[in-house]
């Protein structure tokens, strides 16, 4: 039995989805930005993700939402199955353009873990050393900016059946656990982090004596270009961020008590014992069969109603 993902109403993640062999299917271009902004923008609509970072690469892409519904998986399957499509089109080519392995889903455990990822994902192409500014990027992102500002996104004029709609209304949403203030200072407070760090970065390179890759560099690379450096197909898949220990032990607690009581739920459901309470969680199967399913936990780690910042909060992108 393949391990199920479990996946609960109010959960803050982060994915991750890398193009088939690191290649630079991806490669930023107009047709590339408005097939992601389109598709982000679809796929929120039908599964009801509220984005908060989208960072587009040459050839992966990082996403943070909060996820009201437990619907990120079809927000994932939609969006990717879109970027494929599409950009394959695009690209006059066939095959796979998703690796072989299932997106990346982590929960983000507390506001630190979550303002860590949200800012790691704005800060994407300077951590690569691909350009000094997040600003200079060519390709498509959605940043504190875009917080809560309504645009209808404009179908791409190829690739798409005109049955599709041709403008869809999206609002990416901000981030939970900042109402202590204005929309106007959470953007300031999230530039200024991201500044802070493009800063350091630019300091660091000079006293090295390095430069960045810089847009001429990125936008020469052909979609079939692969990096020389090693290969990240074996890296660690977080399931959960936090830093907090004992918040990291108890959502490593609960995810293997989930796995443990859906085991024996579905081994009774399959023998035809069908008038059972699954384990809150439970993903393809409430969807699919359905079945019923236990109350969540409201004071489970990762929800976006628990989401405050602890005294003297501070966030590190080391790692």
């Amino acid at each position: 039995m393949t391990r199920p993902r479990r996946h609960v109403e109010e959960q803050v993640a982060m994915m991750t989805r890398r193009c088939l062999d690191r290649q630079f299917f991806m490669r930023a271009d107009e047709t590339m930005n408005a097939i992601a902004n389109y598709e982000i923008a679809r796929s929120a609509g039908r599964s009801g993700v509220s984005v908060h970072g989208v960072a587009v690469m040459s050839n992966h892409v990082h996403i943070v939402v909060t996820d009201p519904k437990a619907k990120r998986s079809g927000f994932m399957r939609d969006a990717m199955a879109g970027f494929a499509r599409a950009r394959n089109a695009d690209l006059g080519r066939r095959g796979y353009f998703w690796d072989d392995q299932p997106y990346c889903d982590t929960v983000l455990l507390d506001h630190e873990a979550m303002e860590e990822k949200l800012l790691y994902t704005f800060l994407n192409p300077v951590l690569a050393e691909l350009v000094d500014r997040v600003e200079e990027w060519p390709g498509f992102m959605i940043r504190p900016s875009d917080w809560e500002k309504p645009v209808k996104v404009r179908r791409p004029d190829d690739f798409y059946s005109k049955r599709q709609p041709e403008f869809i209304e999206f609002t990416a949403k901000r981030p939970p656990g900042y109402d202590h203030m204005t929309l106007e200072e959470l953007v300031a407070y999230f530039e200024r982090r991201i500044k802070e760090k493009e800063d350091e970065l630019i300091a660091e390179r000079e006293r090295e004596k390095r430069r960045v890759a810089g847009i001429a560099d990125i936008l020469a690379k052909l979609p079939t270009f692969r990096p020389t450096t090693e290969s990240e197909s074996g890296r660690i898949r977080p399931r959960f961020a936090s830093k907090n220990p004992e918040v990291m032990r108890a959502a490593i607690e609960r995810e293997r008590a989930f796995y443990a009581a859906y085991r024996r739920t579905r081994e009774r459901w399959v023998q035809g014992k069908k008038r059972l309470v699954f384990p809150n969680g439970t993903l393809w199967l409430k969807q699919n069969a359905p079945v019923k399913c236990g109350e969540r936990d409201p004071n489970e780690a990762g929800l976006a109603p628990n989401m405050r910042p602890a005294p003297g909060e501070s966030v590190s992108l080391a790692g």
